[in-house]
Order: C-alpha cells, then sequence, then structure tokens
C-alpha cells in the first residue's frame, strides 16, 4: 500500500510546474481568441430599375398605384367602349374624385390620340389633372363641358401622391393639369447633333505682277 501511495504522489507535478503550464494554457487561449478571421468584403446591393416596359397593361398600373401606398378602390372596367384604341379602361376612386386608368395599344396611339401641346391647361370636357406615360393614361378629377379650375389643396395633393407613384414607372411621364406637379425624374434633354464645320477653301496666294520694262527715252 504505501508502495502505491507513493508512486500516486510521484507522478504528481510540482507546484512550479503546475503555475507554469496553466500560465502557457491560459496565453494559448488569449491568443487564440484574440485573432479574428478576415472579414469580408459586403456585397454591392443592386437597385432594382423600376421602369416598366412598353406595353403595359391597366391592371398593373392599377396594382402599383395601390401598392405605392395611395389608397383607390375599383368602381367598374370596360374594354374601351367601341374606341379601337383603347384596350381597358379602369374606373376607380381615390378619395372621392374619378379616377381613369386607360391602356391603349401602343404610346404612339396615345400620342396621336392626345395630341397635347406643352404647358397648355386642360379645357372643356377634359379632368383636372391627366398624366400619360409609354401606352397608359391616368385621369384624375371630374370631366364636364366647362374648363376645370384649380381645386382645393387635398385634390392637389392626392395628384402629387399619384405623381411620385408613376413617376419612375411611366417616365418620363406628361401632364396637362390646372396646376404642374413637378416630377421627380427630370425630362430627357436632347442632346443637340453636332453640325459638320465648313471647311475653309484655301486663300490663292497672290501672283506678282510683271514689272514693266523700262521705255528707251527718245
Amino acid at each position: 500500500m504505501r508502495h502505491s501511495n507513493h508512486a500516486g504522489r510521484g507522478r504528481r507535478l510540482p507546484i512550479w510546474a503546475a503555475g507554469l503550464f496553466a500560465v502557457i494554457v491560459a496565453g494559448c487561449g488569449v491568443s487564440a481568441d484574440g485573432s479574428a478571421p478576415p472579414s469580408a468584403a459586403p456585397t454591392p446591393v443592386v437597385t432594382p430599375d423600376p421602369h416598366l416596359k412598353e406595353p403595359v397593361a391597366a391592371d398593373d398600373i392599377y396594382r402599383d398605384i395601390g401598392r405605392g401606398g395611395v389608397k383607390i378602390s375599383s368602381v367598374n372596367a370596360n374594354l374601351g367602349q367601341g374606341n379601337p384604341d383603347i384596350i381597358k379602361q379602369i374606373n376607380a376612386d381615390l378619395g372621392g374624385w374619378p379616377l381613369r386608368i386607360v391602356e391603349y395599344r401602343s404610346s404612339a396611339v396615345l400620342t396621336r390620340a392626345l395630341a397635347w401641346t406643352p404647358g397648355e391647361a386642360p379645357g372643356g370636357d377634359e379632368a383636372p389633372y391627366a398624366f400619360a406615360g409609354l401606352n397608359i393614361l391616368i385621369t384624375f378629377g371630374p370631366i364636364s363641358a366647362r374648363a376645370p379650375s384649380v381645386p382645393e389643396p387635398v385634390r392637389a395633393r392626392a395628384a402629387a401622391a399619384l405623381v411620385a407613384v408613376l413617376d419612375p414607372l411611366l417616365w418620363p411621364l406628361a401632364q396637362r393639369s390646372v396646376a404642374a406637379i413637378p416630377s421627380r425624374t427630370p425630362s430627357p434633354v436632347a442632346t443637340p447633333t453636332p453640325t459638320a464645320k465648313p471647311t475653309v477653301k484655301p486663300t490663292a496666294r497672290p501672283t506678282a505682277k510683271p514689272t514693266a520694262k523700262p521705255t528707251k527715252k527718245p
């Protein structure tokens, strides 16, 4: 038994050796925790282009207006009521005012049907606000035989909210309104075509005049 006890005590480390071993282990642990792996570079976020491509459906614009935070409700729809240029018209309501979303067959057909003069105010049988982009026409407000007048501010704010939603979708957005609403995206500016510079004809070098021969005196 004594031999067994002595053998067990003989396998123990001295106190100073045990302390040194603990310091080495602790130092290794701090080094392992302190060295952080290199962080990966952040992946760039790609912003999707919201601009729609022609042809655009009236149903898509109706849904996009609602997704943009403008609360509208559908009243009815028709297929153009015999107008061959129109595919579909959605009649909706926005804050108690009629809102119409008209889908034309193409942007060329829409431009020809409107024949708007830039900067001209709406007249009789036209809505106070009208916005056109690609093959879509949106009109907002009542229509009567008289030319519309400037509405109250709450209607103007609703029209501005419409422009904020429609502008990136149907850009460039044309409008015919009683009070113009600035869009977020400026209209494209036409780049002037460089004109060819006229070629400069080389000027003829002056030729030396022949000197007159002296006449013999009589």
